[in-house]
């Protein structure tokens, strides 16, 4: 009997314990999303910060620096282009901010954050239709600015009728192409396309390249993030070389 009595004690006890954990989680999860907003690296450090995986689909689950090493560093089979037009994201300036982004494109579909060297990095994406065929829109914050957005397509079979590369080409250069796996687009203020198909995916990426203080910033980043890459010895020499 006294066995017994000791072991519903414990068990009141512990469920006391995992009762308070809660209701104090609950309310720094309410006081959190109220003060900063459910989309933001402090809710998101709320439930990393206890163990938790994040309550948002990430929108990616790699590095950041590979998101951005391509115009770092060009890879070298890669065509450029030049063009006389000024290179935009859709209808989103670089120069927006993450909130005035948010409150024009709204809840997004997926959600990363993160801090890397002193700088707060967003990510949100949404999913949308283009003729009929599915693709994500990625755009990339640092500091509360827009510096990269990326036009996903993963839906091989229906990529191939749309000649994303040949539309791309036509638009910024006026000019007919075959078919390129790989290539830059890059205006008079250096911003950048990139544009990848892998066979599996295709993805076409635009990078705030001209602005010198986003450059300086992922130029950091880089160096931060791959410093202890030994195939990266050299990245600030050879990163410098394209300023």
């Amino acid at each position: 009997m006294f066995k017994i009595i000791i072991i519903i004690i414990s068990a009141l006890l512990i469920c006391t314990m995992l009762f308070r954990m809660f209701f104090r989680f609950r309310f720094k999860d309410f006081y959190t999303s109220l003060v900063y907003g459910k989309y933001s690296l402090q809710y998101v450090d709320l439930f990393k910060k206890n163990d938790l995986r994040s309550p948002f689909i990430p929108c990616i689950k790699d590095e950041f620096i590979f998101h951005i090493l391509m115009f770092l560093k060009k890879t070298p089979k890669a065509k450029t282009f030049t063009t006389t037009d000024n290179i935009q994201f859709g209808n989103i300036p670089f120069t927006t901010t993450y909130k005035e982004v948010f409150r024009s494109m709204g809840i997004p579909f997926c959600f990363n954050s993160m801090m890397v060297k002193n700088h707060e990095i967003k990510i949100i994406g949404y999913q949308e239709m283009l003729n009929q065929t599915k693709l994500k829109s990625v755009y990339f914050f640092i500091n509360d600015v827009f510096v990269v957005g990326e036009y996903l397509f993963s839906d091989v079979a229906k990529i191939e009728s749309l000649n994303i590369s040949k539309i791309l080409v036509k638009k910024y250069i006026s000019e007919s192409i075959d078919k390129i796996e790989e290539f830059y687009i890059e205006d008079s203020s250096k911003n950048m396309i990139y544009y990848r198909d892998n066979g599996f995916d295709l993805s076409v990426k635009y990078c705030n390249y001209g602005d010198s203080q986003v450059r300086k910033i992922l130029f950091e980043l880089g160096k931060h993030m791959l410093q202890k890459n030994e195939n990266f010895d050299n990245l600030e020499d050879k990163i410098a070389e394209m300023f």
